[in-house]
């Protein structure tokens, strides 16, 4: 099958969660399918961009009347290229997608790439919709807009990651000490997981020499300055690398010996058989997770809307002091990691999976009209946009 892949890029750096996710998953569809990649927007993804199947950028702001500028180019590489599937990875995506090819017979995938339910009952409509956490999946399969078929769980969406080679780690491991390394944007997003950290490195500093390191490139410089400042008064041993080398904060778990992982970057710590933590909005530190309470936190996509189970709270920090003490519980908790990499996260079953998804769409009887007129709210807010 050839398979179009569509995703949207409308400032900022765009090298975030769902353009890894698309660059992954296009990188392994493309061993079985042929695969090309078009992006829509006013900047051009630099991760795309290197993407061997990137084909082109259409560069219009995403809104109708610059759109339409791009009709007859889209057209034309669509007839060139003659897709089976149109996979779009964003909701904007989507919207270029219907407002070009409005009669299109060409089934269309679409890609809810994590973040949190839907606010309102009748989100964007799809032939077949993609998620990646079972909290959405639930959400659209208790909902009487969304038929049950269309709906497909597939969290796979990382490559394991090979750890940095010696002689490029410039940041020395500490001795003597345990580390936790936390990789995210600073200032204005995962707020609390930091100061949840903070938390978790005072409490296990009374019984065992730790220091946090935290990696990721700076959006609000006064937010992070406050968080910075809250570190020094309360004396918390952290150590921050905010430099360009950030943008790769995965190049830094090699300094890890507990990663404090939201997301992706759970999910990258996890394929290195890192034991990693994760924040709960019940709690106060971020908890260690293990096999036994993984499908709560894998609930809702290692994310601060996680909620622990009682028994986690409780023993949190036992558990993690005895695997800093105990050689044979960390390394139990260094396999469990990696066997829930393998299973739900790891590049390996995206082939199986997604195909299943094509497969579905090959014999499913499609109805471009419904799907248009189920998101009209959608493409009358983007045609107004301005």
């Amino acid at each position: 099958m050839k398979i179009l892949f569509v995703i949207s890029s409308d400032g900022g750096n765009a090298v975030g969660g769902h353009y890894n996710s698309l660059d992954q998953v296009s990188r392994e569809v493309s061993k079985i399918h042929e695969v090309k990649i078009v992006s829509f927007g006013t900047t051009i993804s630099p991760l795309i961009a290197k993407n061997p199947n990137f084909a082109r950028h259409f560069q219009s702001k995403l809104n109708l009347l610059p759109l339409l500028k791009q009709k007859d180019n889209f057209s034309k590489f669509v007839k060139n290229f003659q897709p089976d599937i149109i996979h779009v990875f964003d909701a904007e995506a989507l919207n270029c997608i219907l407002f070009l090819d409005l009669f299109s017979k060409i089934p269309i995938v679409l890609n809810k790439c994590g973040g949190p339910n839907p606010k309102r009952k009748n989100y964007f409509h799809a032939d077949a919709i993609v998620v990646f956490s079972k909290e959405n999946q639930a959400w659209y399969l208790q909902n009487p807009n969304y038929e049950e078929n269309d709906i497909f769980l597939i969290p796979n969406r990382v490559r394991k990651l090979e750890p940095l080679a010696e002689d490029q780690r410039l940041e020395i491991k500490p001795i003597n000490k345990t580390t936790f390394l936390r990789v995210s944007r600073l200032g204005g997003a995962y707020e609390k997981t930091l100061l949840d950290s903070y938390n978790l490195i005072e409490k296990i500093n009374k019984k065992n020499p730790a220091e946090l390191i935290v990696v990721g490139r700076v959006q609000n410089k006064s937010r992070f300055d406050m968080l910075k400042q809250e570190a020094v008064k309360r004396n918390i041993p952290v150590r921050f690398i905010t430099d360009e080398r950030a943008s790769r904060g995965s190049d830094f778990l090699y300094l890890a010996d507990f990663v404090i992982g939201t997301g992706r970057s759970f999910m990258e710590a996890a394929s290195l058989s890192k034991p990693c933590l994760t924040p709960a909005k019940n709690a106060d530190e971020p908890i260690l997770v293990d096999k036994q309470n993984f499908e709560h936190f894998f609930k809702t996509n290692f994310s601060e809307r996680n909620f622990s189970d009682q028994d986690s709270l409780e023993n949190n920090i036992s558990k993690i002091e005895s695997a800093i003490e105990n050689k044979e519980d960390y390394k139990r908790l260094s396999e469990e990691s990696k066997l829930i990499f393998d299973e739900y996260f790891g590049t390996q079953k995206i082939q199986e999976k997604y195909n299943s998804v094509y497969q579905y769409l090959q014999r499913k009887k499609l109805n471009r009209r419904k799907i248009i007129l189920k998101n009209l709210p959608y493409l009358v807010k983007f045609s107004l946009n301005r």
